[in-house]
């Protein structure tokens, strides 16, 4: 049975625990700024928005991408970066509609959300539930949807704050 990651920015309390958690198994140290998940913060209504991968179906970050570096596995979904095929040009980044993409502050490779191959390390860090890896179904897959439509809507109402 397929799984599917559910993100619910409602018991999201912002503490990054999941960015750090990400950070760790990806790269060995506790640096939110380098988790695949990026938690944004806004302290006067307690709310932490978390912007990721979502490796939606229309995929418009591997159309971007010049060089064919990102691909999508058949069985899994999940979107990958080969680094040798990378030339850092960002294209991947302006293309991504849930603005989860971001390069590598030293190798400017693009950084993202790869659901840890199929055992999302943040979930089991994420103390408030907001992140839960559960079985995909109707439902499941209608409330991921629901999930990310409000923390879209939520992150262009932000957007247009600090505008």
């Amino acid at each position: 049975m397929e799984k599917l990651l559910l993100v619910d920015m409602d018991k999201c309390t912002g503490c990054k625990q999941c960015s750090l958690a990400c950070s760790l198994t990806k790269e060995d140290l506790f640096d939110s700024s380098r988790g695949r998940i990026k938690i944004l913060k806004k302290e006067d209504i307690a709310l932490g928005l978390q912007l990721l991968c979502e490796q939606c179906e229309s995929h418009p970050c591997i159309a971007s991408c010049p060089n064919g570096a990102l691909s999508r596995d058949d069985k899994t979904g999940i979107i990958t970066v080969d680094e040798k095929l990378c030339t850092s040009q960002g294209a991947c980044v302006d293309a991504c509609i849930y603005h989860a993409i971001r390069l590598h502050p030293e190798i400017k490779q693009p950084m993202f959300c790869d659901l840890c191959g199929g055992d999302p390390y943040c979930v089991k860090h994420c103390v408030p539930g907001a992140l839960q890896w559960v079985n995909e179904s109707d439902d499941t897959s209608k409330m991921k949807k629901k999930f990310r439509s409000s923390r879209m809507t939520k992150y262009k109402e932000l957007k247009k704050e600090v505008a």
